[in-house]
């Protein structure tokens, strides 16, 4: 599979899936795109991208810089199918308020992607809506 069919399938699915990522695909030359919601808040952007034959979602706050990603699959197209149920999984999760995250030196880390992280009794606990 080349770029350009991966980054078609994967627009469709969003186009039928996650519309409300539609306003902001930003193509590059390669035919890879990417694309994201701003948080309630305007403080982080979820983002998704299809670079290298692959899905990756993440945050990254409004000077561009990423808080975290997460690569859905790098099967190079081969199971893409899973890699976008994956995706859905995964977006409902954090835009459904179901996925907790901490704030950790300016960057929202989700808790469970870092089993190791370390959580202070009085630490407060974030989802998507209070971000």
């Amino acid at each position: 599979m080349n770029q350009t069919l991966y980054s078609d399938i994967t627009l469709k699915y969003l186009t039928q899936n996650h519309p409300e990522f539609l306003e902001s695909i930003d193509f590059k030359e390669d035919q890879s795109f990417d694309c994201s919601v701003r948080s309630k808040s305007g403080n982080r952007f979820l983002w998704i991208a299809t670079y290298n034959l692959e899905i990756t979602i993440g945050f990254e706050n409004h000077k561009k810089e990423c808080d975290w990603h997460f690569h859905v699959g790098a099967s190079g197209g081969n199971k893409q199918n899973e890699e976008l149920k994956e995706l859905t999984k995964q977006l409902n999760e954090i835009l459904n308020n179901h996925q907790v995250f901490i704030l950790k030196d300016d960057k929202y880390i989700p808790l469970d992607k870092n089993e190791g992280l370390a959580v202070a009794e009085n630490e407060k606990l974030y989802v998507w809506n209070e971000i």
